[in-house]
């Protein structure tokens, strides 16, 4: 048996293959392949060794909530950012936006502001990488060796494959991340139909969220009191840094906060429905009885700020704001149902 997400909500014990239903969304998994044991690597040794000692560094940072928010409020009043209009922006949207404490929530009018997509989406996470493998790296917009899919990964993206071809799904549309631990998982799928491979588009737009000079780093190794550490232990969508990515071949990659990258990502989704417009005008659709169908391959926060845009985000618990970091984002190679337009 797998872990099975349904509607990236909660999750089951399931045998092999199994679509659920829950209000609206709905997703699969597969068993993983039998193509191999992965076999353990350094970092995992070396985990392994270290594992008290890591996670008491996690505990040492986790007590240092307070100090982290005390930064978090100088900083905003620094005006790093600029609040009002990521909170305007965060409103035409249909979410809340509580400055204070950098949460979101789903404003009463999200149903009547909603993007009414005329087609179905798939999205599917990248397959496990090193990079988020313990002691595990603020993975972003970053395209280094070890942000390429491990072993497990490489696994993992053909169990994706196996789960959308257990599906008999038809995409008109599949869209990569230029990452290639995205467009890799994807392009498993695709290896297998010769009929899909004109139906394939790489979006930069569709990219991870940029974290700038947090990007590559160990969350071990930033410090106490860094902002960075509100992103997932208090599920904050503003902080970032002021600082940006450099890459190794020079190119300088400015961050954003986690509303910057939903905004960007509701701009994905009508770029996906103009397209998908043009698509079923401009050739005769087999399968025309059917809506069409688009999936993405993309990352962990751009799957998020989708999940949350179609009305599949989370609340984390106890409370009334959203969570998209830790335990509420989408597992690794799970082709998720977030939108069915029927």
């Amino acid at each position: 048996v797998r872990d099975c997400i349904v509607g990236n909500r909660q999750m089951l014990r399931v045998p092999l293959v199994l679509v659920l239903v829950l209000n609206g969304a709905y997703a699969l998994r597969m068993t993983t392949s039998a193509r191999g044991a992965p076999t353990t690597t350094r970092r995992q040794q070396l985990m392994c060794a270290g594992d008290g000692v890591l996670e008491q560094r996690y505990a040492e940072i986790a007590s240092s909530l307070p100090a982290q928010e005390v930064a978090y409020t100088a900083w905003i009043r620094s005006d790093a950012i600029d609040t009002a209009a990521l909170t305007e922006q965060t409103a035409a949207l249909g979410l809340r936006l509580d400055v204070p404490n950098g949460h979101l929530a789903y404003a009463d009018d999200f149903e009547a502001k909603r993007l009414r997509l005329g087609f179905d989406l798939i999205y599917c996470r990248h397959g496990k990488t090193e990079g988020n493998t313990e002691p595990r790296v603020y993975q972003g917009f970053v395209d280094e060796p070890q942000n390429g899919l491990n072993e497990i990964g490489l696994a993992q993206a053909e169990s994706a494959a196996d789960a959308l071809d257990e599906l008999r799904v038809s995409p008109d549309l599949i869209v990569l991340s230029p990452l290639s631990r995205a467009s890799e998982t994807g392009l498993a799928y695709v290896r297998r139909h010769d009929e899909f491979k004109d139906r394939v588009e790489v979006w930069p737009s569709s990219a991870e969220q940029h974290f700038g000079e947090w990007d590559n780093v160990m969350v071990k190794d930033l410090e106490d009191d860094n902002i960075c550490h509100l992103f997932y232990l208090a599920q904050n969508a503003l902080v970032k840094p002021a600082v940006p990515y450099v890459a190794p071949d020079g190119t300088v990659h400015e961050s954003e906060n986690f509303v910057e990258l939903l905004i960007r990502m509701h701009g994905v989704l009508l770029q996906l429905a103009d397209r998908i417009s043009e698509i079923s005008t401009s050739k005769a659709r087999v399968h025309a009885s059917s809506p069409p169908l688009a999936v993405l391959y993309g990352h962990s926060m751009a799957g998020a700020a989708v999940s949350i845009l179609t009305g599949n985000g989370k609340q984390v618990d106890g409370q009334q704001y959203l969570g998209f970091d830790g335990k509420y984002i989408m597992p690794n190679a799970t082709p998720v149902y977030l939108h069915k337009a029927n």
